[in-house]
């Protein structure tokens, strides 16, 4: 595993602009990548094996997450409710939603990876709400066909969406799906619209709308036109949405929705806990604990609801190395403290590995990279290959 200085292609701009990643600069300080949310003028290089090591690990760790979930469920729902602290109306919703096998879509895993020791660990799981879907499946890809074109890629991220949506319309029948983020939010909007055309290259009806246009209308959601909102694909978290008016609806079966309601227990970190406990001495989960383990010399502590790196504390040896601010800390916040996984670092940079599932299946790979081993909303994107 190598990283590598490149020249940015002349006009990439334009080019990744042109797939939909139009958001690319975000104003982030020099320090950080000079104002660059897409950062081409870096990739990583992989071996072949170095990306079966990553594939295996990721199916096996996706497994492991659906058994863990079967577990809260099925055998420990005082888990469910205390740990993963749900209403009890939404831990029956969730409970429900598994058992009825209501079907998901995608997840990315955040993982380290020790290229030298081949130790694959997971950081945690963004179940729920993912993004970097555009950069991973697109930017990246045509970045590949135009800077190495005779190298490989960790990358089927658009073929497994586009035949996950194929599967899907073979349950929908007729019906339209519905696309919802915030239209003032880019990052998700483009996205959503993204995963809309997806979806209508599989042949599904869709629909797309702003958020803050679903409707209620005493029995079923409509959009902003009336129609009835039978399916929904929503860039909105469930801990956002299970405190709003509508969230007891949303997550009661009266629409089909990606993601389903029990991927919340996935995207909670508290999952964490429970994956060391139940597979204690897996080598690809890593030790793990509820609330701030203050005896662990080498932890990390981060909140259990917490997005983009904020409120996260990296300790080695006792002593803080490394500590983020947010709005995630305050008072009463689930907290879980998990042991320091080393990231690989190459030319000053630190990188974490976004690895995808859809469906069931492995589908690639994406690369964030700091100079800090906290990864922030600041933090860039990069490409990689594999030869």
């Amino acid at each position: 595993m190598e990283r590598h200085e490149t020249a940015p292609r002349a006009d990439w701009q334009a080019r990744i602009e042109r797939v939909g990643l139009a958001y690319h600069s975000d104003g982030a300080p020099p320090s950080t990548g000079g104002g660059l949310w897409w950062h081409e003028g870096a990739f990583w290089e992989f071996t072949e094996a170095e990306i079966d090591t990553l594939d295996d690990a990721t199916a096996e760790l996706h497994a492991r997450c659906l058994d863990a979930v079967d577990h809260v469920v099925n055998r420990a729902p005082d888990v469910l409710r205390d740990r993963f602290a749900l209403p009890e109306w939404f831990a029956t919703c969730v409970q429900a939603s598994w058992r009825r096998g209501d079907p998901a879509l995608m997840g990315r895993m955040d993982l380290s990876f020790d290229p030298d020791q081949g130790r694959v660990s997971l950081l945690e799981y963004n179940a729920d709400t993912p993004t970097l879907a555009i950069e991973t499946a697109v930017a990246q890809w045509f970045w590949l066909q135009d800077v190495a074109p005779k190298a490989d890629q960790f990358n089927s991220l658009h073929e497994k969406l586009l035949a996950r949506f194929g599967w899907l319309k073979s349950m929908m029948g007729d019906a339209a799906m519905h696309f919802a983020a915030y239209a003032d939010q880019p990052e998700e909007w483009l996205h959503s619209t993204y995963f809309r055309d997806l979806a209508e290259q599989a042949g599904l009806p869709t629909r797309q709308l702003d958020l803050a246009a679903i409707g209620w209308d005493g029995a079923r959601f409509v959009d902003e036109e009336g129609g009835h909102i039978r399916f929904l694909h929503k860039l909105y978290p469930w801990e956002w949405a299970r405190d709003d008016g509508f969230g007891r609806a949303l997550a009661g079966d009266i629409a089909g929705v990606l993601e389903p309601p029990w991927k919340a227990l996935l995207s909670d970190k508290a999952i964490l806990p429970t994956l060391h406990e139940l597979f204690p001495e897996h080598p690809h989960i890593l030790p793990a604990r509820m609330g701030r383990a203050d005896g662990a010399p080498d932890r990390v502590e981060k909140p259990c609801l917490g997005r983009e790196g904020a409120n996260i504390r990296l300790l080695s040896g006792g002593q803080l190395l490394e500590e983020t601010p947010g709005d995630y800390g305050a008072a009463g916040a689930r907290f879980i403290s998990q042991a320091l996984a080393p990231l690989p670092a190459r030319d000053g940079w630190n990188a974490v590995i976004g690895s995808w599932v859809v469906g069931g299946e492995t589908a690639g790979i994406i690369l964030r990279e700091g100079r800090e081993r906290i990864m922030r909303d600041t933090s860039r994107v990069v490409p990689h290959l594999f030869r």
